[in-house]
Protein backbone atom coordinates (compact mmCIF):
# COMPACT_ATOMS: atom_id res chain seq x y z
CA UNK A 1 0.00 0.00 0.00
CA UNK A 2 1.40 3.51 -0.71
CA UNK A 3 0.77 6.24 1.24
CA UNK A 4 1.77 8.93 -1.49
CA UNK A 5 -0.92 10.85 -3.49
CA UNK A 6 -0.16 10.52 -7.18
CA UNK A 7 0.67 13.59 -8.58
CA UNK A 8 -2.01 15.27 -10.32
CA UNK A 9 -2.50 18.28 -12.44
CA UNK A 10 -2.44 22.02 -11.67
CA UNK A 11 -5.34 23.37 -11.03
CA UNK A 12 -7.74 25.93 -8.82
CA UNK A 13 -10.66 23.99 -7.58
CA UNK A 14 -14.00 25.98 -7.68
CA UNK A 15 -16.24 25.08 -4.45
CA UNK A 16 -19.65 23.35 -4.52
CA UNK A 17 -22.48 24.74 -1.50
CA UNK A 18 -23.70 21.45 -0.52
CA UNK A 19 -26.07 20.25 2.41
CA UNK A 20 -23.66 19.05 5.03
CA UNK A 21 -26.42 16.00 5.18
CA UNK A 22 -25.60 14.82 1.56
CA UNK A 23 -21.59 15.10 2.00
CA UNK A 24 -22.31 12.81 5.26
CA UNK A 25 -24.38 10.97 3.77
CA UNK A 26 -22.08 9.92 0.53
CA UNK A 27 -19.18 9.37 3.25
CA UNK A 28 -21.71 6.97 5.05
CA UNK A 29 -22.56 5.04 1.98
CA UNK A 30 -18.52 4.92 0.79
CA UNK A 31 -18.30 2.68 4.34
CA UNK A 32 -21.06 0.33 3.42
CA UNK A 33 -19.44 0.19 0.46
CA UNK A 34 -16.57 -1.05 1.56
CA UNK A 35 -18.54 -3.86 3.60
CA UNK A 36 -18.91 -1.25 7.02
CA UNK A 37 -22.11 -1.85 9.13
CA UNK A 38 -24.36 0.83 8.64
CA UNK A 39 -24.00 2.25 12.49
CA UNK A 40 -20.15 1.88 12.23
CA UNK A 41 -20.46 3.58 8.59
CA UNK A 42 -22.13 6.62 10.55
CA UNK A 43 -19.66 6.53 13.12
CA UNK A 44 -16.47 7.27 10.53
CA UNK A 45 -18.46 9.69 8.43
CA UNK A 46 -19.58 11.58 11.52
CA UNK A 47 -15.89 11.75 12.96
CA UNK A 48 -14.16 13.10 9.20
CA UNK A 49 -17.28 15.89 9.19
CA UNK A 50 -16.47 16.93 12.50
CA UNK A 51 -12.88 17.64 11.16
CA UNK A 52 -14.24 19.93 8.31
CA UNK A 53 -16.73 21.54 10.39
CA UNK A 54 -14.10 22.49 12.95
CA UNK A 55 -12.16 24.44 10.32
CA UNK A 56 -9.70 21.88 9.84
CA UNK A 57 -9.88 20.74 6.13
CA UNK A 58 -6.66 18.31 6.17
CA UNK A 59 -8.24 16.18 8.50
CA UNK A 60 -11.87 16.44 7.13
CA UNK A 61 -12.92 15.74 3.75
CA UNK A 62 -10.18 15.57 1.63
CA UNK A 63 -8.71 13.25 4.41
CA UNK A 64 -12.05 10.74 4.13
CA UNK A 65 -11.31 10.64 0.74
CA UNK A 66 -7.65 9.64 0.88
CA UNK A 67 -7.92 7.19 3.77
CA UNK A 68 -10.90 5.56 2.32
CA UNK A 69 -9.05 3.95 -0.28
CA UNK A 70 -7.90 1.24 2.44
CA UNK A 71 -10.94 0.54 4.21
CA UNK A 72 -11.51 -2.58 2.10
CA UNK A 73 -8.14 -3.83 3.76
CA UNK A 74 -9.83 -3.99 7.21
CA UNK A 75 -9.19 -7.57 8.25
CA UNK A 76 -10.90 -8.47 11.67
CA UNK A 77 -12.52 -6.08 14.67
CA UNK A 78 -9.74 -4.80 17.05
CA UNK A 79 -8.49 -6.62 19.41
CA UNK A 80 -6.68 -6.42 23.16
CA UNK A 81 -3.50 -8.27 22.40
CA UNK A 82 -1.61 -7.69 25.66
CA UNK A 83 -2.54 -6.11 29.33
CA UNK A 84 -1.69 -5.80 32.40
CA UNK A 85 -3.18 -3.31 35.19
CA UNK A 86 -3.53 -0.30 33.71
CA UNK A 87 -2.43 -1.10 30.37
CA UNK A 88 -3.24 -2.53 27.33
CA UNK A 89 -2.12 -3.06 23.60
CA UNK A 90 -4.80 -3.48 20.60
CA UNK A 91 -4.07 -5.08 17.39
CA UNK A 92 -6.61 -2.87 15.07
CA UNK A 93 -6.26 -5.79 12.44
CA UNK A 94 -6.51 -2.68 9.89
CA UNK A 95 -9.72 -1.56 11.12
CA UNK A 96 -10.55 1.71 10.18
CA UNK A 97 -9.16 4.57 12.24
CA UNK A 98 -12.10 6.11 13.69
CA UNK A 99 -13.35 2.23 15.03
CA UNK A 100 -9.54 1.28 16.31
CA UNK A 101 -9.73 4.81 18.05
CA UNK A 102 -13.55 4.69 19.43
CA UNK A 103 -12.14 1.05 20.77
CA UNK A 104 -8.72 2.28 22.34
CA UNK A 105 -10.77 4.97 24.18
CA UNK A 106 -13.18 3.06 25.47
CA UNK A 107 -10.45 0.50 26.98
CA UNK A 108 -8.96 3.41 28.39
CA UNK A 109 -12.12 4.52 29.85
CA UNK A 110 -12.86 0.85 31.75
CA UNK A 111 -9.37 1.24 32.71
CA UNK A 112 -9.53 4.29 34.41
CA UNK A 113 -13.05 3.73 36.23
CA UNK A 114 -11.20 0.78 37.83
CA UNK A 115 -7.37 1.71 38.38
CA UNK A 116 -7.78 5.42 38.08
CA UNK A 117 -5.73 4.98 34.74
CA UNK A 118 -5.20 3.51 31.70
CA UNK A 119 -3.25 3.80 28.99
CA UNK A 120 -3.55 1.50 25.76
CA UNK A 121 -2.06 1.58 22.74
CA UNK A 122 -2.69 0.57 19.22
CA UNK A 123 -0.79 -0.91 16.12
CA UNK A 124 -1.66 -1.84 12.66
CA UNK A 125 -4.51 0.23 12.21
CA UNK A 126 -5.93 2.87 9.32
CA UNK A 127 -5.78 6.68 10.13
CA UNK A 128 -8.13 8.61 11.42
CA UNK A 129 -8.73 12.92 11.41
CA UNK A 130 -9.06 14.61 14.30
CA UNK A 131 -7.88 13.66 17.87
CA UNK A 132 -10.20 15.55 20.10
CA UNK A 133 -13.60 13.31 19.14
CA UNK A 134 -11.72 10.75 21.01
CA UNK A 135 -10.20 12.95 24.40
CA UNK A 136 -13.56 14.96 24.44
CA UNK A 137 -15.39 11.97 24.71
CA UNK A 138 -12.90 10.59 27.65
CA UNK A 139 -13.70 13.99 28.96
CA UNK A 140 -17.32 13.46 28.51
CA UNK A 141 -16.85 11.05 31.08
CA UNK A 142 -15.80 12.81 34.15
CA UNK A 143 -11.92 11.54 32.88
CA UNK A 144 -8.60 13.73 31.99
CA UNK A 145 -8.38 12.51 28.23
CA UNK A 146 -5.12 12.53 25.72
CA UNK A 147 -4.29 10.79 22.40
CA UNK A 148 -1.31 11.33 20.70
CA UNK A 149 0.15 9.10 17.40
CA UNK A 150 3.83 8.81 15.55
CA UNK A 151 3.36 8.88 12.36
CA UNK A 152 6.58 7.82 9.82
CA UNK A 153 9.51 10.13 9.43
CA UNK A 154 8.43 13.44 7.60
CA UNK A 155 8.96 16.14 9.65
CA UNK A 156 12.35 18.24 10.46
CA UNK A 157 13.13 21.42 13.27
CA UNK A 158 13.61 24.73 11.34
CA UNK A 159 17.22 23.90 9.39
CA UNK A 160 17.06 20.72 9.83
CA UNK A 161 17.17 17.99 6.72
CA UNK A 162 17.14 14.48 7.18
CA UNK A 163 13.53 13.84 8.86
CA UNK A 164 13.68 11.39 12.07
CA UNK A 165 10.39 12.41 13.71
CA UNK A 166 6.67 12.20 12.39
CA UNK A 167 4.03 14.81 12.48
CA UNK A 168 3.44 13.42 15.90
CA UNK A 169 0.23 15.33 17.08
CA UNK A 170 -1.62 14.94 20.51
CA UNK A 171 -4.52 16.37 21.84
CA UNK A 172 -5.91 16.59 25.18
CA UNK A 173 -9.54 17.38 26.81
CA UNK A 174 -10.09 18.40 30.70
CA UNK A 175 -13.94 17.85 31.91
CA UNK A 176 -16.22 20.77 32.68
CA UNK A 177 -19.34 21.58 33.66
CA UNK A 178 -20.24 22.42 29.86
CA UNK A 179 -18.30 21.66 26.78
CA UNK A 180 -14.51 20.18 27.10
CA UNK A 181 -11.44 22.29 27.65
CA UNK A 182 -9.54 20.79 24.80
CA UNK A 183 -6.96 21.17 22.51
CA UNK A 184 -5.93 19.13 19.20
CA UNK A 185 -2.31 19.90 17.70
CA UNK A 186 0.14 18.83 15.12
CA UNK A 187 3.65 19.29 16.36
CA UNK A 188 4.67 20.84 13.12
CA UNK A 189 3.61 24.03 11.02
CA UNK A 190 1.58 22.57 8.90
CA UNK A 191 0.14 18.61 8.56
CA UNK A 192 1.49 16.70 5.66
CA UNK A 193 -2.22 16.32 4.75
CA UNK A 194 -1.50 19.88 3.33
CA UNK A 195 0.90 18.84 1.55
CA UNK A 196 -0.61 15.49 0.07
CA UNK A 197 -3.55 18.31 -1.01
CA UNK A 198 -1.18 20.77 -2.80
CA UNK A 199 0.35 17.99 -4.61
CA UNK A 200 -2.54 16.92 -6.30
CA UNK A 201 -3.94 20.64 -7.41
CA UNK A 202 -0.87 21.62 -8.16
CA UNK A 203 -1.10 25.33 -5.68
CA UNK A 204 1.78 26.38 -3.87
CA UNK A 205 2.30 25.41 -0.14
CA UNK A 206 2.14 27.71 2.44
CA UNK A 207 4.97 30.24 3.39
CA UNK A 208 7.77 28.66 5.75
CA UNK A 209 5.92 25.28 6.52
CA UNK A 210 7.87 22.34 4.23
CA UNK A 211 11.80 21.59 3.23
CA UNK A 212 12.53 19.38 0.40
CA UNK A 213 15.35 16.75 0.56
CA UNK A 214 18.10 19.16 1.16
CA UNK A 215 16.83 21.08 4.44
CA UNK A 216 15.42 24.05 1.90
CA UNK A 217 12.07 25.90 2.59
CA UNK A 218 9.99 25.64 -0.53
CA UNK A 219 6.42 26.35 -1.82
CA UNK A 220 6.45 23.73 -4.60
CA UNK A 221 4.38 20.44 -3.62
CA UNK A 222 6.07 18.77 -5.53
CA UNK A 223 9.87 19.49 -4.64
CA UNK A 224 8.34 19.51 -0.85
CA UNK A 225 9.31 16.42 1.74
CA UNK A 226 9.05 17.05 4.92
CA UNK A 227 7.02 19.47 7.37
CA UNK A 228 9.02 21.45 9.45
CA UNK A 229 8.17 21.42 13.59
CA UNK A 230 7.33 24.74 14.81
CA UNK A 231 8.84 26.70 18.13
CA UNK A 232 12.32 25.44 17.36
CA UNK A 233 14.28 23.02 19.60
CA UNK A 234 10.68 23.56 21.86
CA UNK A 235 8.47 22.00 19.30
CA UNK A 236 11.06 19.19 18.75
CA UNK A 237 11.10 18.41 22.62
CA UNK A 238 7.48 17.77 22.63
CA UNK A 239 7.23 15.88 18.97
CA UNK A 240 9.97 13.37 21.12
CA UNK A 241 7.63 12.91 24.23
CA UNK A 242 5.02 12.07 21.62
CA UNK A 243 7.05 9.80 20.09
CA UNK A 244 7.94 7.85 23.72
CA UNK A 245 4.14 7.82 24.38
CA UNK A 246 2.99 6.00 21.32
CA UNK A 247 6.57 4.16 20.50
CA UNK A 248 8.62 3.36 23.78
CA UNK A 249 6.06 2.90 26.17
CA UNK A 250 4.38 0.51 23.75
CA UNK A 251 7.12 -1.61 22.09
CA UNK A 252 6.23 0.58 19.01
CA UNK A 253 8.15 1.38 16.15
CA UNK A 254 9.97 4.91 16.16
CA UNK A 255 11.65 7.11 13.73
CA UNK A 256 12.46 5.95 10.49
CA UNK A 257 11.02 2.70 11.56
CA UNK A 258 7.75 3.67 11.13
CA UNK A 259 7.30 2.68 7.66
CA UNK A 260 3.55 2.41 6.60
CA UNK A 261 0.16 3.11 7.93
CA UNK A 262 0.56 -0.29 10.28
CA UNK A 263 3.38 0.22 12.10
CA UNK A 264 2.49 3.71 13.24
CA UNK A 265 1.81 3.54 16.71
CA UNK A 266 -1.04 5.79 18.71
CA UNK A 267 -1.91 6.26 22.56
CA UNK A 268 -5.18 6.91 23.84
CA UNK A 269 -5.40 7.47 28.15
CA UNK A 270 -7.58 8.49 30.41
CA UNK A 271 -7.30 9.82 34.53
CA UNK A 272 -9.96 9.58 36.79
CA UNK A 273 -9.16 12.83 38.96
CA UNK A 274 -11.17 10.93 41.75
CA UNK A 275 -8.46 8.81 42.41
CA UNK A 276 -5.64 11.79 43.23
CA UNK A 277 -8.19 14.28 44.52
CA UNK A 278 -11.40 12.32 46.45
CA UNK A 279 -14.06 14.50 47.54
CA UNK A 280 -12.84 17.45 44.93
CA UNK A 281 -15.14 18.48 41.80
CA UNK A 282 -12.41 18.64 39.03
CA UNK A 283 -14.64 19.65 36.29
CA UNK A 284 -15.91 22.90 38.37
CA UNK A 285 -12.36 23.28 39.34
CA UNK A 286 -11.79 23.64 35.42
CA UNK A 287 -14.63 25.38 34.63
CA UNK A 288 -13.66 28.16 36.74
CA UNK A 289 -9.89 27.85 35.02
CA UNK A 290 -11.47 27.94 31.68
CA UNK A 291 -14.05 31.28 32.54
CA UNK A 292 -10.82 32.95 33.77
CA UNK A 293 -9.06 32.32 30.55
CA UNK A 294 -11.57 33.78 28.80
CA UNK A 295 -12.21 36.51 30.78
CA UNK A 296 -8.48 37.40 30.56
CA UNK A 297 -7.44 40.97 28.96
CA UNK A 298 -5.89 41.28 25.85
CA UNK A 299 -4.18 43.64 23.88
CA UNK A 300 -5.13 42.70 20.74
CA UNK A 301 -8.53 41.10 21.14
CA UNK A 302 -7.16 37.64 19.48
CA UNK A 303 -6.80 35.70 23.09
CA UNK A 304 -8.77 32.48 22.28
CA UNK A 305 -9.18 29.01 24.32
CA UNK A 306 -8.15 26.26 22.97
CA UNK A 307 -10.85 23.87 20.92
CA UNK A 308 -13.25 27.24 21.05
CA UNK A 309 -12.86 28.81 18.06
CA UNK A 310 -13.16 24.96 16.15
CA UNK A 311 -16.86 24.20 18.21
CA UNK A 312 -17.80 27.44 17.35
CA UNK A 313 -17.21 27.17 13.35
CA UNK A 314 -19.31 23.92 13.44
CA UNK A 315 -21.86 25.25 15.11
CA UNK A 316 -22.11 27.72 12.86
CA UNK A 317 -21.79 25.36 9.98
CA UNK A 318 -24.63 23.48 11.02
CA UNK A 319 -26.44 26.07 11.79
CA UNK A 320 -26.64 26.81 8.25
CA UNK A 321 -26.71 23.68 6.77
CA UNK A 322 -24.54 23.74 3.94
CA UNK A 323 -20.54 23.54 3.60
CA UNK A 324 -18.46 24.71 0.96
CA UNK A 325 -16.38 21.71 -0.81
CA UNK A 326 -14.39 21.92 -3.77
CA UNK A 327 -15.82 20.38 -7.46
CA UNK A 328 -12.69 17.61 -7.67
CA UNK A 329 -13.02 16.32 -3.84
CA UNK A 330 -16.88 16.25 -3.95
CA UNK A 331 -16.19 14.10 -7.15
CA UNK A 332 -13.63 11.62 -5.20
CA UNK A 333 -16.15 11.27 -2.58
CA UNK A 334 -19.55 10.60 -4.79
CA UNK A 335 -16.67 7.70 -6.38
CA UNK A 336 -15.78 6.35 -3.22
CA UNK A 337 -20.05 6.29 -2.52
CA UNK A 338 -20.17 4.55 -5.35
CA UNK A 339 -17.98 2.07 -4.65
CA UNK A 340 -14.68 3.18 -6.26
CA UNK A 341 -11.76 2.65 -4.02
CA UNK A 342 -8.82 2.58 -6.30
CA UNK A 343 -9.65 6.32 -8.13
CA UNK A 344 -7.62 9.54 -6.34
Amino acid sequence: MSDTPVRGPAAEPVNVQVPIAYVEDLMARACTAAGVGDSAARLVAAHFLTGELRGKPSHGLAKFAFESRFFPEREAPPEIVRERGAFAVVDAHREIGPLSAGFATTAAIERARRLGVGLVGVINSQRYGVLSTFTEAIAAQGLVGIAANTSRAEAVPAGGATPVLGVNPLSFALPTLGEPLSADMGTTLAPMGVLWEHRRSGRPLPEGCFVDAGGRVTRDPHAASSAIVFGDHRGLALSLLVQALTGSVFGFPMGDDVDSTWTTGYAFIALDPAFAAPGQDAATANTRLADRLRSAATADGTWRVPGDQGRALEAAAREKGTISVPGPLLARLSARAAGDFSSD
